[in-house]
């Protein structure tokens, strides 16, 4: 009889527990938009300091917080509303919505999408609505380039090893498909699209997807092999479609010599960036996974041009020494703000604990007109980050995410506004290095 008692009130507690579960995460299943983005509007992605695969959305108001202070994402729940909504940090975003690349957080093997995200009346981060995207490869692509509120484009392998997909923005909905295979193959009749096993040899836009006077740019990448991205060690140039947005027609494919790779294989990492002028800039690690890597250069597309501009390169080996590269890379005030590494990089142990957490890269603004002058500005150097851009442009000021996994060197957000002040914008526990800093609602 006892034991009966015991066990009924057993499963009474074990309902109970169930019942407050739900309750706790009611607000995990709030599918209902936000609407009034007067508040908690600003949002930090971050990742687990142990695991890029462990990614969470922070909102909160940055007006009114204390930049003294080192905060506890977590523990001050009461300024900061967390969610997982099993998504990368994405990268692009306008209006309302963030776009993510990939859920699952199974790092590079994660499931690739078009997902995107907003807040819902709890001003917790969601999935709103998304695209499926299938892949050719082991590592799918992570590149999208937003034209405006109707237009947008992305690397659609599953459809076609050369695809590049238009779609609406606001809608979700499909638009046109170009297939690029044939004008690769007239580019280069000789080229192999696929291996023995049927992997996919030839990627469009993996690398870059961006956008100006009416152009698209997509990359064209010519893989050695397809499990690693590998390019060939004989390799000498890297090569852009450019394809007219209004006809959405390919029109030509251009090369630049002495570099293979721009940005990183499999990252939301935009590794391009447009000055106020009109000029699209390109940062090349010269990352080339296990084969030899290129020295890390930034180079350009000038205004009102379609073909890169000879006359103008940043050789960060030159000004910096061998092996070191720039990771990250924004324009803002028409200079160009830089991300790079104090020591040479290695790239052979990047993604591991030890040398992730060792490695150094600073911030650094150059004049434009005069690449060859640079400044490095008073923001703490921080960890890689190879998975994000530690950039981008919020209240008309450039926001500096500053990762750090070990305390106690500093971990947060800085800013810098036109007149080139400098701001600390806030600072977190180390157990969370922030990887995006975005505002909804503009």
């Amino acid at each position: 009889m006892k034991s009966s008692v015991i066990y009924k009130a057993c499963v009474s507690l074990l309902f109970l527990g169930m019942v407050a579960c739900e309750v706790n995460n009611l607000d995990d299943e709030n599918k209902n938009p936000k609407t009034d983005y007067s508040s908690y509007n600003y949002i930090l992605a971050t990742e687990d300091a142990s695991t890029a695969d462990i990614t969470r959305f922070f909102s909160f108001n940055l007006e009114g917080l204390d930049a003294a202070k080192q905060y506890d994402l977590i523990q001050d729940n009461q300024i900061f509303v967390n969610s997982d909504p099993s998504t990368s940090s994405g990268h692009q975003f306008f209006k309302n919505f963030i776009f993510s690349m990939a859920k699952d957080k199974r790092g590079y093997s994660s499931t690739p999408g078009l997902f995107r995200l907003t807040l819902n009346t709890s001003d917790q981060v969601f999935i709103d609505s998304e695209i499926y995207i299938g892949k050719g490869n082991l590592f799918p692509s992570r590149k999208l380039a937003l034209v405006n509120d109707q237009l947008g484009f992305y690397y659609n392998e599953d459809s076609g090893g050369q695809t590049i997909q238009a779609f609406n923005p606001l809608t979700m909905q499909l638009g046109e498909a170009l297939d690029l295979r044939p004008f690769i193959k007239a580019f280069r009749p000789d080229v192999d699209f696929e291996d023995e096993y049927g992997n996919n040899l030839v990627r469009t836009g993996s690398l870059v997807m961006d956008y100006k006077d009416d152009k698209l740019y997509v990359s064209v990448v010519f893989l050695e092999e397809a499990s690693f991205n590998l390019i060939s060690e004989d390799e000498e140039n890297f090569y852009l479609a450019v394809i007219d947005i209004p006809t959405f027609s390919f029109e030509k494919i251009i090369q630049y010599h002495g570099v293979k790779t721009v940005g990183f294989f499999v990252s939301e990492n935009n590794p391009t960036t447009k000055d106020e002028d009109g000029n699209l800039y390109f940062c090349s690690w010269g990352w080339n996974q296990f084969n030899n890597h290129n020295p890390s250069k930034i180079f350009r597309i000038k205004a009102g041009e379609t073909d890169f501009d000879s006359n103008w390169e940043i050789d960060i080996e030159s000004l910096f020494g061998e092996g070191r590269i720039a990771q990250s890379i924004m324009s803002y005030n028409n200079k160009l703000y830089l991300h790079i590494s104090e020591d040479p990089y290695l790239f052979e142990s990047s993604e591991e604990v030890e040398t992730r957490n060792g490695l150094k890269l600073s911030y650094y603004e150059f004049d434009t007109v005069s690449p060859e002058n640079y400044v490095k500005l008073e923001v703490p150097a921080s960890n890689p980050a190879s998975r994000m851009n530690v950039f981008n442009i919020v209240d008309d000021r450039l926001f500096m995410v500053v990762p750090n996994a070990i305390a106690p060197n500093f971990n947060g957000v800085y800013s810098i506004n036109r007149q080139g002040a400098l701001k600390k914008e806030m600072q977190i526990s180390n157990k969370y290095r922030p990887t995006r800093f975005y505002k909804l609602g503009e």
